[in-house]
């Protein structure tokens, strides 16, 4: 089993350069090889070989000591890190046991000489793959965050580029100070933490920490900060409909609060936060602020539009699924909010033993964890990360674009613009005028070349780590060191076309939507959505149709006509279920009513959301 030597001496680690200097010396002025070694502090021997071997007329000789044992040569393992480095950054990693089978097919296929054991698992040993981390330190061993599909394609170039130019647009429209520049968005607060590290036995396989239930109750809670480093107090929304003001008298000073069914951000609760965001900023029309967001459906209705276009808030949305990156409070201020959330509440557990924590209880953890988290240096951070202020549309490099080079797809434009390929750069592609109803999420393909090829560049400038060992061992980079290269073996994913279609809710995009035309779109969409009716499923007939009558307990053990026909047509009829209780419809009461959402068009009871003609569901309101 191969051990890492520990090495005793500096011999055989002395720079080409001093041995080639030496050797020039000797060969123009005739000095003896003893004299140089000791004046170039080399071994008298070492460089006799190497002034031999130049005399040979080897003019790339080298000297020193050479790993006679290790599968691949350093430019083949340079390669090798560079893929791994590429997978890791386009969010397709490979695990440990993955890496090693790569190693070993790597090896079959360039005819490397490795141990048998190779043969036997099928993969390099655990040694090989300890001893390439050590020798390539930029290398580690880390736990992936999760990214959803959406975020990593949506997060490109495109995208980011259009919210960078709305952002430019309003802040040259009206020259806005950092301290009138705000970012809002919404948490949840739950009952039930996620306990903190705690000094336990080692060797025990199972150690517990107390939380309160096995599922708790969300409050959601909004935050606001801005440029200069200022908040105002959090607004809370409680999953009560009958909500009262002595519910948040725990909070942080000046808090404000609200209530409904889902205990979520809804289009009257947001209206609420703008009047409580206005009582704490007091923008005018003449002093006007900006305020972003992202484009949950609570945050785009039309009265709250005119209420932002009245009172002098202008209001930019992010594109969809980019907040993760462009969203100061979820670069700098979310994370160490919800980690002294979970200590305030591990602290509550502690001095409360034997209770159970209700909803009722979050606004004084909130006032415990709201100073510690949002602080001016962390709100500042979070606007200098993001490149909103200081104004920098160059923050994100192409290493950042990289995941959503995976689904690169072709845009999806109007009808009177011409085919991609008859666009020949990346200018052209911005002048298009994109159908709003699409989203654009990807990166035009004629510019996919240049930005594969920085994304190359820029891993390869970070990869450029030195390599321990003897330098007289290290060999000119060569651009392919492999017969059959890692991504021969392992070709990087990539998706496939896009499917088209009209169903679901309306995508989205990066817009100013206080502006204008923008404004009008929104209302136009928001009246339409208003002739909509409301939509009452019933029990299924035979014919297709659907009644208000059933029969459901007129009878024990006797079956009506009825029911009979529907039991025959259930396998014709697609059953479907409560997105609240997830009670089936064939399980339905008599006379039950269900109302459809009007985004996924999936049912849910009347008694289990509020009757309102323009039902959106959980799910969607959560997206």
């Amino acid at each position: 089993m191969p051990r890492q030597r520990i090495r005793t001496t500096t011999r055989g680690t002395t720079d080409m350069e001093v041995y080639r200097k030496a050797a020039e010396e000797h060969a123009k002025d005739g000095t003896k090889i003893r004299s140089l070694a000791k004046k170039y502090n080399v071994c008298h021997v070492t460089l006799y070989r190497y002034i031999k071997k130049i005399k040979a007329g080897n003019t790339s000789a080298i000297v020193g000591y050479r790993c006679v044992n290790r599968v691949f040569n350093i430019d083949e393992e340079k390669c090798l890190q560079d893929y791994l480095i590429e997978c890791s950054g386009v969010y397709f990693g490979l695990s440990p046991p993955e890496v090693r089978k790569l190693a070993y097919e790597l090896a079959i296929k360039n005819g490397k000489s490795f141990p048998e054991k190779w043969h036997d698992t099928q993969m390099a040993g655990k040694e090989w793959l300890a001893g390439f981390l050590k020798r390539h330190p930029s290398l580690s061993l880390r736990c992936p965050q999760a990214t959803s599909l959406s975020r990593a394609s949506s997060f490109n170039e495109h995208n980011v580029s259009k919210f960078y130019d709305n952002l430019a647009n309003v802040m040259d429209r009206y020259k806005f100070e950092p301290n009138d520049i705000w970012n809002m968005d919404e948490t949840g607060v739950t009952t039930v933490q996620k306990p903190s590290k705690i000094v336990a036995q080692k060797g025990v396989k199972q150690v517990g920490a107390v939380t309160s239930a096995e599922r708790g109750r969300l409050v959601t809670v909004a935050v606001a900060i801005n440029a200069q480093g200022g908040h105002i107090p959090p607004f809370f929304v409680f999953p009560l409909k009958r909500y009262q003001d002595h519910m948040i008298r725990e909070g942080p000073v000046g808090c404000a609060g609200a209530g409904n069914a889902s205990g979520w951000m809804q289009e009257a609760e947001f209206l609420l936060f703008l009047e409580h965001f206005k009582k704490q900023v007091k923008p005018t029309v003449d002093q006007k602020c900006l305020l972003l967001l992202d484009n949950h459906a609570s945050h785009i209705s039309i009265q709250a539009l005119d209420f932002c276009k009245k009172n002098g808030i202008v209001l930019l949305s992010f594109p969809p699924h980019c907040t993760h990156k462009l969203q100061p409070l979820d670069r700098a201020i979310f994370g160490p909010f919800k980690k002294m959330i979970n200590t305030a509440t591990d602290n509550w557990m502690r001095n409360h033993p034997g209770q159970t924590m209700t909803i009722h209880y979050i606004p004084g953890i909130v006032n415990e964890a709201f100073p510690l988290s949002v602080t001016d240096r962390n709100a500042i951070a979070g606007f200098a990360c993001t490149g909103i202020s200081p104004f920098n549309r160059n923050v994100f490099t192409a290493v950042d674009y990289a995941p959503s080079s995976v689904t690169d797809r072709p845009l999806q434009v109007n009808n009177e613009i011409p085919p991609n390929d008859q666009l020949t750069n990346f200018d052209a592609i911005s002048s298009i005028q994109v159908d709003p109803d699409t989203l654009v999420d990807n990166i035009p393909p004629s510019s996919d070349r240049t930005v594969q090829r920085t994304i190359s560049d820029d891993i390869s400038q970070r990869s450029n780590s030195p390599v321990p060992g003897p330098s007289g061992l290290q060999q000119a980079n060569s651009s392919q060191p492999f017969d059959f290269t890692p991504k021969d073996l392992r070709p990087l994913p990539q998706a496939g076309p896009r499917t088209t279609t009209n169903k679901g809710r309306k995508k989205r995009k990066t817009a100013i939507l206080t502006d204008t035309p923008e404004k009008n779109a929104i209302e136009e969409e928001y009246q339409q959505r208003n002739k909509a009716k409301k939509m009452v499923l019933q029990p299924h007939t035979g014919n297709g149709k659907r009644k208000m009558t059933s029969t459901k307990g007129k009878g024990k053990g006797k079956k009506t006509k009825n029911e009979a026909k529907d039991k025959e047509n259930k396998s014709d009829d697609e059953d479907c279920f409560c997105l609240v209780c997830l009670e089936t419809f064939s399980n339905s009461k008599r006379n039950e009513q269900w109302i459809q959402c009007t985004q996924c068009k999936m049912w849910s009871h009347v008694e289990c959301v509020n009757d309102d003609a323009n039902y959106v569901c959980h799910n969607c309101e959560s997206d």
